[in-house]
């Protein structure tokens, strides 16, 4: 919808803007597509073909891509807005130049750092390879490898990647600025009601500023200030208004008060990753 997006929209959005660029450039409206992208699979054997395999893509994750030639030489532009990746990702077939080197994506904590490194599969040009390396303190706390398959357009965003989001037990809200820097924002894990806590972050003095509390304050009746101030910088820095934040985080806190559903949603979420890395149920 309008204004809130996930990486499907995002990457809708973004390509509906890029548009405009036609006259300059004749061609790219047809050279640009979504692409799907799994994350953290078994490389190695998910690429093993010229198509993703059937039996466990997930596709839970929608790019940009531009397809260009440079001298005979092949290769595509990536755009991922859904990362908040602020600038064009650029990879050669060939790896030389123009490849773009070492990415860094934007975090909500001083102490952590995330690098984002990209290629074409080795004897498979059919998929590039995505790894994300995480941080803390300089040392080295995660690393991932995300596959991107951008050879064919990725013609199921909302019925795949959309829906999957809808059942991620993680939860996001997040505001940034034109250079991908996140400013503000809220998260929370899929919990019960009770168990449950979203945590607010926002800039102040330079500093980021984060404050955690129960889900289950959105249903009393209670004030706490820090929460209302933390709840007004998400929506300014969003676009949103403070009582449209709390009207959902009260949603939520409803729907996680019921039992029933809250089972249902953690059921297919853990049958989605049964399928994505091939656990056998017993």
């Amino acid at each position: 919808m309008p204004g809130h997006y996930t990486c499907v929209g995002l990457a809708a959005h973004l390509a509906s803007r890029l548009a405009n660029l036609e006259l300059s450039y004749p061609g790219l409206k047809d050279a640009t597509y979504q692409v799907s992208c799994d994350e953290d699979p078994t490389v190695e054997d998910y690429a093993n073909s010229r198509e993703p395999p059937a039996s466990n893509s997930v596709k839970e994750h929608v790019m940009l891509c531009v397809r260009m030639r440079l001298n005979n030489r092949h290769g595509v532009i990536l755009f991922d807005p859904g990362y908040h990746v602020a600038q064009p990702i650029t990879l050669m077939e060939d790896g030389a130049f123009p490849q773009c080197g070492v990415l860094e994506g934007s975090t909500t904590r001083e102490d952590v750092r995330r690098l984002y490194r990209y290629r074409f599969m080795p004897h498979n040009n059919a998929f590039v390879e995505w790894t994300t390396e995480e941080l803390r303190d300089g040392v080295l706390h995660r690393k991932e490898s995300n596959i991107i398959h951008v050879t064919r357009p990725f013609l199921s965003g909302v019925d795949i990647a959309e829906r999957r989001v809808l059942i991620y037990r993680f939860k996001t809200l997040l505001g940034r600025d034109a250079y991908g820097k996140l400013t503000c924002g809220i998260y929370l894990p899929i919990k019960n009601v009770s168990k449950t806590n979203v945590t607010f972050f926002h800039e102040s003095e330079g500093h980021m500023k984060h404050y955690k509390k129960p889900l289950c304050y959105f249903l009393d009746e209670n004030v706490d200030e820090e929460v209302e101030e933390a709840m007004a910088a998400v929506a300014n820095g969003t676009g949103r208004s403070t009582e449209e934040i709390r009207h959902t985080l009260v949603n939520l806190a409803q729907l996680l008060s019921d039992e029933h559903l809250f089972k249902e949603v953690v059921e297919l979420d853990e049958a989605i990753k049964a399928i994505q890395y091939g656990i056998q149920k017993s």
